[in-house]
């Protein structure tokens, strides 16, 4: 097993917590995520009493905004802890991937912030009219979980942030397990 090799030694063999913590936020966060995805499916198209237009985006654009990082969260941390139990995890390859994660989830993260947490847009000059969601919310028949229960969406802005918590924690072990590596080839 890979768990026990000297790629990760001492604290850092517990690196699979980890993985496997990110694996539980993730499908904890594809919930949420998937209920709004249907939720704004299921919004019809049309223009309400203050002369806002709903025109909802195609499904492709609302799976991809709400369940991307979640999805492919769950697959990477599926595969990570497999190369680490079954085969050999390499510290580069952690890091690399949680670098690469860490600037999804945060990316995502803002987007979810600005677009449903906030009431006015930080990235458009302060008009809120750019953010799909934020149109579909204000539709007199919003099928929308943000619209009836806001609950739902501060739970898939919050796992995502400890999402995006867990990658930084994975990354800074392994950059820890790549720098006792270099340390160990220098001895020699």
């Amino acid at each position: 097993m890979a768990a026990s090799s000297t790629l990760w030694t001492g604290r850092l063999r517990y690196t699979p917590l980890l993985n496997i913590l990110i694996f539980i936020f993730a499908v904890a966060c594809f919930g949420p995520a998937a209920s709004y995805a249907n939720a704004a499916i299921k919004t019809p198209v049309h223009e309400d009493s203050l002369g806002y237009k709903s025109t909802r985006p195609t499904n492709v654009i609302i799976f991809a905004y709400t369940l991307f990082m979640p999805f492919f969260t769950i697959l990477q941390s599926l595969v990570d802890l497999a190369l680490h139990f079954y085969f050999s995890l390499h510290p580069i390859y952690a890091l690399v991937i949680s670098v690469i994660y860490s600037t999804g989830w945060l990316s995502q993260w803002i987007i979810w912030m600005d677009c449903e947490i906030t009431t006015i847009g930080f990235f458009n000059g302060g008009e809120p009219d750019n953010c799909f969601m934020r149109n579909l919310e204000r539709a007199e028949y919003s099928t929308l979980p943000s619209k009836a229960s806001f609950e739902v969406v501060e739970a898939r802005v919050g796992l995502g942030f400890v999402v995006l918590a867990l990658y930084i924690a994975y990354g800074v072990m392994a950059a820890l397990a790549v720098a006792r590596k270099r340390k160990a080839a220098k001895g020699r």
